[in-house]
């Protein structure tokens, strides 16, 4: 095989200089002499002592918009490093997540982490960025000084050459998600978002009805069909262990089961939260028992909507417990839940037919639901 001749040398274009590549010999002397440079301006003086730990504290940045293992991967590295971690939060009031919710997520995931609310108001300044900046700036100085400021972001080295402190920086591509990515499609990401945070993205559908028309075999059903969980109806539960109907006592008892089953089962739920009844079914049940609700239940029952409502028509065969409802008292129920439905807006959609007819009617309920953006 023929070998190739190396190309001549290069010429710069309207010049007579020749560029001769460096040889072997010319880079080892180049780094000789730069090692020799360097250590004849080195005492072993110059070096620090350990960073972090001890007294020492340090700062994050960031929207947290929402809270991902990005974020916790940040603030985790951060509390390893060194003693004490404020998280500074830019706000706006074009958040899609309001500030108190962030600052619970922060206070559950760390709660030895300070966390304080830089509001991102524009002002008229003409350069935006910059007015951001002399906000964390402020805000920051006004707090004291840190020794650290920890980021995977561009503008950390900025901020922290502002404050005049030491800037670590955090590789954010260890853990390959973004806030942007997560707001796009929350669920294409839910293994990078915590519990709580996951449960902010769930949708709720709540199954009411009168005692024996089909809410738990429905709730169930669809709980199967989208590969999630159901939140199961407290007040059974009591009635089982007690074998009697409601007692006036246990109202709030039942309700606030309801609400901390909902509120914790979110968090394991995917995409879509399926509720057989919930604490403004469970007003109306003790409504219809006493004709009186506790007044933190009637508010309750009215402030925590779900995204949709099924309400399933009291036309199957009554198999109930008779210590909960007849037959002949199941018509008025249901007309009162659908009645408290309209009162109060809420979308629903009766469910009516056998087993299978309502798994599909309310299949497709649930599906224009998924496919609707989050009000």
């Amino acid at each position: 095989m023929t070998s190739l001749a190396p190309p001549p040398p290069m010429a710069w274009y309207g010049s007579s200089f020749v560029y001769e590549p460096p040889t072997v010999g010319d880079l080892d002397a180049a780094a000789a002499s730069g090692r020799a440079h360097r250590l004849a301006r080195f005492s072993p003086e110059q070096f620090t002592p350990r960073p972090g730990g001890g007294d020492t504290s340090g700062v994050v940045l960031g929207r947290f918009l929402p809270v991902h293992d990005g974020h916790r991967y940040l603030v985790e590295f951060a509390r390893a490093y060194t003693g004490r971690i404020t998280a500074y939060v830019r706000v706006g009031a074009a958040d899609p997540i309001p500030w108190e919710v962030r600052r619970d997520w922060l206070a559950e995931l760390f709660p030895d982490v300070r966390t304080v609310a830089i509001e991102d108001a524009w002002t008229g300044e003409t350069n935006w960025w910059n007015a951001v900046h002399n906000r964390w700036l402020d805000t920051i100085r006004a707090d004291g000084m840190p020794d650290f400021l920890f980021s995977g972001e561009h503008y950390g080295k900025v901020v922290a050459g502002r404050l005049g402190i030491r800037h670590v920086p955090v590789d954010r591509t260890a853990v390959p998600v973004s806030g942007t990515l997560v707001r796009q499609a929350p669920w294409d990401h839910a293994r990078h978002l915590p519990p709580c945070v996951r449960a902010w993205y769930v949708r709720r559908v709540t199954i009411v009805g009168a005692e024996g028309s089909g809410k738990s075999t429905l709730a169930t059903d669809l709980a199967r069909h989208y590969d999630t969980v159901c939140v199961s109806e407290a007040a059974r539960s009591f009635d089982q262990l007690w074998g009697r109907s409601m007692h006036p006592g246990e109202v709030s008892d039942i309700a606030q089961a309801q609400v901390t089953a909902q509120a914790t089962l979110a968090r394991h739920a995917h995409r879509v939260l399926f509720c057989d009844t919930d604490p403004m079914t469970v007003g109306l049940w003790s409504e219809r028992l006493f004709e009186a609700v506790p007044d933190w239940l009637r508010e309750v029952g009215a402030a925590d909507p779900a995204d949709l409502y099924l309400l399933t028509e009291p036309e199957w065969p009554f198999e109930g417990s008779p210590t909960r409802d007849s037959p002949a008292e199941r018509r008025a129920f249901h007309a009162r839940i659908a009645e408290e439905l309209t009162r109060l807006g809420r979308p629903f959609v009766r469910m009516t037919g056998g087993r299978e007819q309502r798994v599909e009617q309310a299949r497709l309920a649930v599906d224009g639901m998924l496919a609707t953006p989050r009000p």
